[in-house]
């Protein structure tokens, strides 16, 4: 893996995570697809976005949390609740968060081949 990083903005804070180990992509990974999956995968919108219910945006949130106290151990999940966020703000970190978890959208040869466009897949 890459000393690449990823930024993820929360309530005016930034966190730059690495690639994660697979101590946190095991607890992260099934909430990401799970979200993106119901959010519509590559179709995502913000009409989906703005039907996230509060299980989805509990589990994003937690997502979310398991990436950042990687990188910021001393945040506790309630400091961590108490920032000033948005779902945005949360919608926004995605991305960067599945990146950090060795996540990335299917290529459009990778999609067809799997007959699943869109869908995230593991980088390793």
């Amino acid at each position: 893996m890459s000393e690449e990083a990823f930024l993820v903005s929360l309530a005016g804070r930034q966190w730059f995570l690495p690639h994660l180990p697979f101590r946190a992509i095991k607890k992260i990974q099934p909430a990401l697809f799970q979200i993106y999956a119901e959010l519509g995968g590559a179709a995502i919108s913000t009409a989906s976005v703005a039907r996230l219910s509060e299980a989805q945006l509990d589990r994003l949130a937690e997502a979310t949390y398991q990436a950042i106290t990687h990188v910021d151990p001393e945040l506790s999940r309630e400091d961590f609740l108490d920032l000033p966020f948005s779902v945005s703000e949360l919608m926004q970190a995605f991305p960067a968060i599945a990146r950090a978890a060795g996540l990335r959208a299917a290529t459009a040869s990778e999609a067809s081949r799997r007959e699943a466009p869109g869908e995230l897949i593991s980088t390793g």
